[in-house]
């Protein structure tokens, strides 16, 4: 049986899929959700890092676990910044779920 928080990270994952990380950061985080970061990056601070890159392109997911409020992968994201130049990054995510929202 499928759990709402697996039919929500599918369709997260289905939007960064796409390039649309912003569409998914508004649909799926809390507003208070907190990034967990070494820079310390908040939800808004991350949300306009990711609108100065001029093309967010995709997101390949190569992995993941979806608990009863918890989920953890592994994915690659592509964006070309504002220079021209590709940015690819690599990371792996852990979201703690409350509501069909991600708190961080």
């Amino acid at each position: 049986m499928t759990n709402p928080i697996e039919i929500a990270e599918a369709a997260s994952n289905a939007s960064n899929a796409h390039g649309k990380i912003i569409d998914s950061i508004d649909q799926f985080f809390a507003e208070g959700c907190v990034f967990i970061e070494p820079d310390g990056s908040s939800r808004s601070t991350q949300k306009h890092q990711l609108t100065n890159p001029n093309r967010s392109e995709n997101a390949t997911l190569h992995g993941q676990a979806v608990g009863y409020n918890f989920s953890v992968g592994v994915r690659t994201s592509k964006m070309t910044v504002d220079n021209g130049s590709p940015n690819v990054g690599n990371d792996t995510f852990e979201h703690y779920w409350r509501d069909g929202k991600i708190l961080s």
